[in-house]
């Protein structure tokens, strides 16, 4: 790999990713944002199989603090985001859930066309020292910006690499169905939370959702069943989900499947701090949901913290 531009340099178009690129052009630092895979978003993604689409990381977001929600809100009248739905099940809670349209990745992608962030996609940073970056914020799950760090010759200080390495996530697998025609049984908006299931987390309809065109089902395994079948063959994992999906929907035949294996599907424990740093040429600051509260607003509570952290080490 070739110098880059100078600058600040994101690793990650995740939601934090955006938010710290986003933040950073409010700052008046327009900042080079290296993302590996061919979408932005990190696991609020998207994928295809069989021509049908699928949200197969996180299915919806909430807005907690005020200025996450005025931001969600900013970005729906531009027409990126939308209330999906105000609860599941038989008592939903009235409570919105904020999905992006039109699909998960919108509402980083959003944030990285207000940003003016140079977008590297498909670029997947191995070394740090061959970035010519003022300084550097590392927003993939922690066990890969810590190896990234120490690959890079970065160590961090010890106090740090403790605590760096005590973060622990949850396993997810995502199982992608695409049918032959419409499930049924599924409700209004198409998404059925499973917080007491042992099999089963998550079953979204993404036709109902808005998301597919072709009828096609998002089923998210339960921690437990992720780790009990994280090993096995996709056939297995394909046949499991199926059949615990039978207690809840009537689907059509199977045309297609695939399946997604989220090693880092959320963190068990949090980091008190939104963020945290170390080095001084150029400086890290390493952020993500693992910082300051899991979930959609808090990975962006951490890259506005990083953001604003890091403007002050370069300036």
């Amino acid at each position: 790999m070739s110098n880059l531009s100078t600058g600040v340099a994101i690793i990650g178009g995740g939601i934090t990713g955006a938010a710290a690129a986003y933040r950073l052009r409010e700052l008046g630092i327009v900042a080079e944002v290296h993302e590996a895979e061919a979408l932005v978003g990190g696991r609020m993604a998207r994928c295809e199989v069989a021509g049908a689409l699928f949200d197969h990381g996180a299915q919806f977001f909430t807005t907690r603090g005020d200025k996450f929600r005025s931001l969600v809100q900013d970005a729906e009248t531009e027409g990126a985001t939308q209330v999906w739905t105000r609860g599941f099940g038989d008592n939903p809670d009235g409570y919105q859930r904020w999905r992006g349209v039109p699909d998960m990745t919108a509402l980083a992608a959003w944030l990285l066309d207000k940003s003016q962030a140079r977008l590297h996609l498909g670029s997947a940073v191995r070394d740090l020292g061959e970035l010519s970056a003022s300084g550097i914020i590392l927003t993939p799950p922690v066990p890969v910006s810590l190896s990234l760090a120490q690959s890079s010759g970065m160590e961090p200080p010890s106090t740090i690499k403790t605590q760096l390495q005590a973060v622990q996530y949850k396993r997810t697998i995502a199982v992608l169905l695409v049918l032959e025609s419409s499930p049924k049984g599924m409700p209004v908006g198409g998404g059925i939370q499973l917080l007491d299931d042992k099999d089963l987390a998550f079953i979204t309809d993404n036709n109902e959702k808005g998301v597919s065109s072709i009828p096609s089902l998002t089923i998210h395994l339960s921690n437990e069943a992720s780790l009990d079948l994280w090993d096995e063959p996709d056939e297995t994992v394909i046949g499991f989900a199926n059949d615990k999906l039978s207690r809840w929907v009537e689907a059509a035949d199977v045309t297609a499947s695939s399946i997604t294996r989220w090693r880092y599907a959320g963190p068990v424990d949090v980091v008190p701090e939104s963020s945290v740093t170390w080095g001084h040429k150029p400086p890290l600051v390493v952020a993500g949901e693992a910082f300051n509260g899991p979930k959609v607003e808090g990975a962006f509570n951490s890259g506005i913290a990083a953001a604003n952290q890091i403007a002050e080490l370069v300036r």
